[in-house]
């Protein structure tokens, strides 16, 4: 078991690698356009990849921890208890920024493909994801209060606040004429704050551990997120006022609009 851990591990890394860079081409190329199209769907299949892996990690790390870890040495009753602790800890956050990228690159994707149709979106499925992902970031904050750790306060209304935008969306319906296209930018941006945020929590803890042991790391960890979230507002008051837009909901009609960045 823990050489399947290891594989999972190593596909984990070579993919969320991949789509950290590859989410720089569609968010910088003219939109709408073939570069943007292409690299779009080259970084949803690597995000995906990302997003089956650690659920995958993340399930047996939780459910037989001594199983996909190769201990070197008996275990006292006391460092048992922290080692299962912090396997199950960390599995748990693992999952929650899985199921928020799911979330989120779910609802990015099927925004354009249901621009004329916003409607086939309310699916049992899409509603259940994002009301799991709000209980989950709700879990993070209980066990971050629990276990006296600010990163997991810090990170955990991310995950809701994702969820709950996404739900309104679903349950309200579109706005605006270019409602499609604000829905799909903001989630494509969340999916890399959940990426970026990933790769700082676990891979900078490996690639840069004496910093990743001082105080100060904890403001990396949230760093994605202070810099993503403003980042999507901005960008869509941006096309908001592109399409003209802005203080008031336009006619919800006609989506197919020229998306020159």
């Amino acid at each position: 078991m823990a050489n399947l851990f290891q594989w999972l591990r190593w596909v984990h890394v070579g993919a969320g690698g991949l789509a950290l860079i590859l989410f720089w081409i569609p968010a910088i190329a003219r939109k709408g356009g073939r570069t943007h199209i292409r690299a779009g769907w080259f970084y949803v299949a690597s995000m995906s990849v990302v997003v089956v892996t650690a659920l995958a990690m993340s399930g047996l790390a939780f459910t037989i921890p001594l199983a996909v870890r190769r201990i070197t040495r008996p275990l006292s009753t006391a460092e048992l208890s922290d080692f299962l602790r912090a396997q199950r800890l960390s599995a748990t956050f693992l999952a929650y920024l899985a199921g928020l990228t799911l979330a989120a690159g779910w609802q990015g994707v099927w925004a354009v493909k249901t621009k004329c149709e916003p409607k086939a979106m309310r699916t049992p499925f899409s509603l259940m994801l994002n009301v799991m992902v709000v209980l989950a970031g709700l879990t993070v904050l209980v066990l971050g209060i629990k276990y006296g750790s600010g990163p997991l306060i810090a990170l955990s209304p991310i995950g809701p606040f994702i969820a709950a935008g996404n739900l309104r969306y679903l349950l309200r319906g579109p706005q605006s004429r270019m409602h499609w296209w604000y829905e799909h930018l903001s989630s494509m941006f969340a999916t890399g704050i959940a990426g970026y945020t990933a790769f700082l929590v676990f891979g900078g803890a490996r690639l840069f551990p004496s910093v990743a042991r001082g105080q100060l790391y904890t403001i990396f960890w949230v760093l994605p997120a202070l810099i993503g979230v403003p980042v999507i507002f901005m960008t869509v008051a941006y096309y908001q006022r592109k399409f003209n837009e802005t203080g008031r909901a336009s006619a919800v009609s006609s989506p197919h609009v020229q998306l020159d960045s």
